[in-house]
């Protein structure tokens, strides 16, 4: 039998964020008769936050551009070249300069790079050093269509170089949570410290709504720099008495079952997990038609899509849901059908194992 390919998964760091739970997630499920992980993380954090049974490199580079930056460039390089691995993966900006700048001297036969937004956060600056290093890369992912086809146009790349893969999601820890009765509670789930998501919309919307529904309760989970700032606007809006702001909670699966409706308004998404949460507990999404979202929905059928940065129609969606009881038990149970049929870790995991194994034929 053959010796299991050696991959490398190079990040930033590691946090409880879509991003890097998609990547501890995959590196949990890969097959180890087939291949072994190892994983290269260039910042500080929580080191239990490190997937069980994956070499972790700790390798520190707190500037790239900087003697340090070029030494470890260059260690990292030699370790790859003599360890003979087959794959190099990058995530986020400084992970794909150092990983994929040291793949291609190391001259790994696959160099990849992942997609999971559409760009809002690059600089000019950020732009001039990835489109240099886009080119050392064999190939792309892209958790997304809509993200594969802008990276596609706005870096000039390749489409048939960029695979598209959608997120995992682990089906057996978000059981469906049946809600029979009136929409009580409407909940929005997000990093409060990114203005994109626009939690301030979310706000707006359930005051527009909650002026003609104070039974209905108001979720925030999620934390940030803007919190104290969203909890003003809560009360601006006539229902900071009926808005619960949760902060960091590690049981998010466990209290979306309390949830009927879930909200996702962000200006800009890649492929969002949180999306498919609300899917899958129970709770009908209402989303805003950016990135991957009407790839994950299908307008009301399984959910309910609006335009970006309008509270008005945010509002009358939600609102839509309160109303109308049975259109919303019906597109809860559609959306369940859909998220476990389409977007198990099966079908994730099958799909990068096979770009793995394509790179060593």
């Amino acid at each position: 039998m053959a010796e299991p390919q050696k991959i490398l998964y190079v990040i930033d760091s590691l946090a409880r964020g879509g991003t890097e739970l998609q990547l501890t997630g995959l590196i949990d499920r890969l097959d180890r008769r087939r291949f072994t992980p190892y994983l290269c993380t260039l910042r500080d954090f929580d080191l239990s936050l490190v997937p069980e049974n994956c070499v972790h490199l700790n390798w520190q580079v707190p500037r790239l551009i900087s003697p340090s930056g070029v030494a470890a460039v260059w260690r990292l390089s030699r370790f790859l070249k003599s360890e003979n691995f087959s794959t190099v993966q990058t995530f986020f900006q400084d992970a794909t300069i150092f990983g994929g700048t040291a793949a291609r001297l190391a001259g790994t036969p696959q160099r990849l790079a992942c997609f999971r937004d559409l760009g809002f956060w690059r600089t000019r600056n950020q732009e001039f050093l990835l489109r240099r290093v886009y080119p050392l890369m064999t190939g792309f992912l892209a958790n997304a269509q809509i993200v594969k086809d802008h990276f596609a146009e706005h870096d000039g790349l390749d489409p048939e170089k960029i695979t598209v893969i959608h997120n995992g999601i682990d089906l057996e820890n978000l059981s469906w949570q049946e809600h029979s009765g009136k929409t009580l509670h409407v909940g929005i789930v997000g990093n409060l410290n990114r203005r994109v998501k626009r939690t301030d919309l979310f706000l707006k919307a359930a005051g527009l709504v909650g002026r003609d529904h104070p039974e209905i309760t108001w979720h925030v989970l999620g934390d940030g720099q803007f919190r104290n700032e969203y909890e003003e606007l809560a009360r601006t809006e006539g229902i900071g008495d009926r808005t619960i702001f949760t902060g960091r909670i590690d049981g998010v699966n466990k209290y979306l079952g309390k949830l009927q409706v879930g909200v996702l308004c962000s200006d800009s998404e890649g492929f969002s997990n949180a999306l498919l949460e609300y899917m899958l507990r129970g709770c009908v999404p209402v989303a805003t038609q950016v990135g991957g979202n009407p790839e994950a929905i299908v307008d009301g059928e399984s959910g309910l899509l609006v335009p970006a940065e309008n509270v008005q129609a945010l509002g009358s969606a939600i609102r839509k849901l309160v109303d109308d009881i049975i259109l919303r038990q019906n597109l809860a149970k559609t959306a369940r059908q859909q998220a476990a049929s389409r977007f198990g870790w099966e079908q994730c995991m099958a799909a990068h194992e096979q770009v793995y194994t394509v790179s060593s034929q």
